[in-house]
């Protein structure tokens, strides 16, 4: 427990280092700005090793070469704390200069034999991962310089010969290291990637499924919109018999006046949350339109169908009567019923005109008809 509790402050400590310098960028930004952290301390802890072990190949000739990759180490670390102070592109170009320098001299000393050629084939790849897309042309500038080194290392008679005597053991050694490096450089890139691909694929299939709850759902009433109950209603119209009901608040103008728009919205609000608690799982609701609200009632007979608005019209009088509200909230409703497969535009329009009536009678009443059926010659 208490090694546990030891880790998490390191832990902590480390992902703020990775973090460094991000905070108010633009998540393509920010994603360069952590790969380059990333490369710098995960170089810079596996180059430090090799400063023993370039000192002790054959001193004191390689103590300078030793030194140089000391320097690179710590350069990498500087490069951390230049993220962090927003020099970006000048902590990434450092960052990859220094590499492509330093290995390119220890070819030199201890010729390509010794592998240290080989890092500079993932310079491309961390190129493109520090820099981000609009610096393209910085990325790409480094590395065809990293590539031109290259051959030139492998092409160029000095490269051949190490400038100091050094066992073939050790030259092994250095080689097998080297592709080692290059592989962990590698993998760290492509785990990095990986991370990033599948983090921001799944964010993006959370905001594809928001985009789709909104383009369905009413934003201020949190049921069913146009949009949304049209599935719903085609649906109804293909499995048998269906009712429609629109439903209109009653005098909502004079609820505006004397409240104001923001408690018109809340009375809204509460007005669809009693409709879709009266109507339950017969049927489902949505906004029509300002404060009208359609009720899809599928296999619904007329007398059902007044039955359920009927029952939601008492609802609405019992909660939002004179003693709930500065101003009663009541609705009146027009119903329709339409056997099955009859055109829902016409069973719109007389559900419409039942609410018109019942509007002219009085308000606060529910009143139905059923669709006329076609005589059959």
């Amino acid at each position: 427990m208490t090694g546990t509790l030891g880790r998490r402050p390191l832990r902590r400590a480390f992902v703020i280092i990775l973090n460094s310098g991000i905070s108010g960028l633009d998540p393509v930004r920010a994603r360069s700005v952590m790969g380059a952290n990333r490369f710098f301390l995960m170089s810079a802890a596996v180059c430090l090793p090799w400063v023993v072990a370039i000192a002790v190949a054959h001193p004191p000739q390689t103590l300078v070469p030793a030194l140089t990759h000391l320097a690179m180490v710590c350069g990498w670390v500087v490069c951390v704390d230049l993220n962090r102070r927003r020099h970006y592109v000048v902590a990434s170009v450092i960052g990859l200069a220094m590499p492509i320098i330093q290995f390119a001299y220890l070819s030199s000393v201890f010729s390509t034999e010794a592998g240290f050629p080989l890092p500079l084939l993932t310079v491309g790849a961390l190129a493109f991962v520090m820099f981000p897309p609009l610096q393209w042309r910085v990325a790409a500038t480094i590395t065809a310089i990293a590539a031109l080194v290259l051959v030139r290392m492998y092409i160029a008679a000095d490269f051949e010969v190490p400038d100091v005597e050094v066992s073939d053991g050790w030259l092994t050694g250095a080689s097998v290291g080297n592709v080692i490096v290059v592989v962990m450089i590698v993998s760290v890139l492509a785990l990095f990637n990986n991370h990033y691909f599948v983090r921001e694929r799944r964010r993006n299939d959370e905001l594809l499924a928001e985009a789709q709850v909104a383009a369905r759902i009413d934003a201020l009433t949190e049921v069913y919109n146009r949009r949304g109950i049209t599935p719903v209603l085609s649906e109804a119209l293909r499995s048998g018999e269906y009712a429609l009901a629109l439903a209109d608040l009653d005098r909502f103008k004079r609820i505006n006046d004397r409240l104001g728009h923001g408690a018109g919205d809340v009375v809204l609000s509460n007005v669809a949350r009693t409709l879709v608690d009266a109507v339950g799982s017969r049927g489902s609701v949505a906004r029509w339109g300002g404060e009208e609200f359609l009720v899809v009632l599928p296999g619904m007979s007329l007398s059902a169908a007044v039955a359920v608005m009927e029952d939601a019209r008492r609802a609405m009088e019992y909660e939002y009567g004179d003693d709930a509200f500065l101003e009663p909230v009541t609705i009146s409703v027009g119903v329709a019923h339409a056997r099955q497969h009859a055109g829902k535009e016409e069973t719109l329009r007389l559900a419409d005109a039942k609410l018109y009536e019942a509007k002219e009678s009085g308000r606060n009443r529910v009143l139905g008809a059923s669709v006329a059926t076609p005589a059959l010659d």
